[in-house]
């Protein structure tokens, strides 16, 4: 019995640790710009992230740029919420204007992805 007990324990954090990954959506964007604009760009990407950082459904988030092409930099962010409801509840917020702006304003190109997550792995 208790070998049953184990396996329906083990049966519930897997469904619980699937249940966490269903409910988490990865945003890519991919940010092409000009090298005369990048620093301006990257000092208000910081100032956004600001914000997001004390948002209730925000996971984590990273800046990289491509060592190849310095001119294109993505932005990779994990959120507890759809996709629907990040345009909803977070393009919404007025500290993210600023920001759009430049974007339009720099003539960055902007490439946004939305993926969910299949699987996560950590050092152990």
């Amino acid at each position: 019995m208790a070998c049953g007990v184990e396996l329906e324990d083990k049966a519930s954090v897997v469904s619980f640790n699937e249940k966490d990954m269903s409910d988490k959506m990865t945003l890519v964007v991919r940010f092409h710009m000009d090298e005369a604009v990048k620093k301006e760009f990257t000092a208000k990407l910081q100032a956004v992230f600001t914000h997001i950082v004390k948002e209730e459904t925000f996971v984590k988030a990273s800046l990289v740029q491509d060592m190849r092409d310095p001119r294109s930099i993505l932005n990779y962010e994990v959120w507890n919420e759809s996709p629907e409801s990040f345009m909803k509840n977070q393009m919404s917020k007025a500290y993210r204007a600023e920001f759009e702006k430049m974007i339009v304003d720099l003539k960055i190109d902007r490439t946004p992805a939305w993926y969910s997550t299949i699987a996560d792995w950590k050092k152990a």
